[in-house]
């Protein structure tokens, strides 16, 4: 396997009809800290993660997702990377340090309907100094968290017609130097999901097929913490603030971590609370778990225990 130029998932970039709204539930209920705010866009991370921002929300009028960010293992791999999408036929939009708050120079690629953004220049500042944690290991102290609190970013879920879904997955793997982890095989003996990785993590980006025809999606981004009761507790908070879980609490079958799926009622955009890590794969020599019907129910219903969330997902914004 090629040696990957990307090292890390590290943002998404949302928009919402309602950035005060979408900022109770984010910040408020979730917990997530707010690093920035400009007049219409807000920058969030957990309480653990250590770049500008992990999920940034701008108020547009709009439902749907900007763009999904990942970042590179170096400035010399970011160019490296922009030649080879341009040697490669794609075409490539170049934005300077600052157009996005907190970040450097960046590329931007349209692949199989899905809008990528790449960058390695990023600042990391540290929590103000009566959020920070006296652990110099950590970022924000946990006198300050809600009892969610998301620690990290961990992955994110997107979905695909079923004409490009097999090349999107290759594509990742063949260009992009990601590791299949797991996949899953339909009855129809197509395979239907795929699991993905650049990191020991399970997977820093999955994709699922959807009918011929349907429009390309975002499902979920996912954000970590600690263990399965942490859980039960976001249960209990979202309960009291009268939102519903989307599927959860539960366990993966696939990728065996425990989850909760809930969504901004303001954006519609899908948050997984994501529990575990379910396993962390340091094998140089990994063969790909491939799972099906017979292993662990359908395609939309394969969950170990409890009940996922719809596979609807949200469109992106243009």
């Amino acid at each position: 396997m090629m040696k990957s130029q990307i090292a890390k998932l590290g943002h998404v970039a949302i928009h919402t009809p309602d950035l005060e709204e979408s900022l109770w539930f984010f910040n408020e209920v979730l917990g997530l800290q707010i690093v920035e705010q400009t007049n219409d866009t807000a920058y969030l991370r957990g309480q653990r993660d250590w770049e500008h921002h992990t999920l940034s929300i701008t108020e547009s009028g709009q439902k749907g997702v900007d763009h999904i960010a990942f970042r590179t293992s170096s400035a010399d791999a970011l160019s490296e990377l922009a030649d080879q999408f341009e040697t490669n036929g794609t075409d490539v939009t170049y934005l300077d340090a600052g157009v996005e708050s907190g970040q450097g120079e960046a590329i931007r690629i349209e692949k199989f309907g899905h809008p990528y953004e790449f960058y390695y220049d990023v600042e990391k500042p540290r929590a103000p100094e009566d959020q920070r944690s006296g652990l110099k290991n950590r970022n924000y102290t946990e006198a300050v968290a809600n009892r969610i609190a998301p620690r990290r970013i961990d992955h994110v879920h997107v979905q695909d017609p079923s004409e490009t879904a097999t090349d999107h997955a290759v594509w990742l793997e063949d260009e992009l130097g990601f590791r299949l982890n797991e996949r899953y095989r339909a009855e129809d003996d197509e395979l239907w999901g795929w699991w993905l990785a650049v990191t020991p993590l399970p997977h820093d980006i999955a994709i699922h097929r959807e009918p011929p025809g349907s429009s390309e999606g975002f499902h979920h981004l996912s954000y970590h913490l600690d263990s399965l009761n942490e859980l039960w507790s976001a249960a209990d908070i979202l309960s009291e603030h009268g939102i519903e879980p989307d599927g959860g609490p539960g366990r993966h079958a696939i990728t065996r971590a425990d989850f909760l799926y809930v969504s901004d009622p303001a954006s519609g955009f899908r948050i997984e609370l994501f529990a575990g890590p379910g396993y962390l794969n340091f094998e140089p020599d990994w063969e790909p778990i491939e799972w099906t019907e017979e292993d662990i129910g359908g395609e939309t219903n394969h969950q170990w225990v409890g009940q996922g969330p719809a596979w609807d997902g949200l469109e992106y914004v243009n």
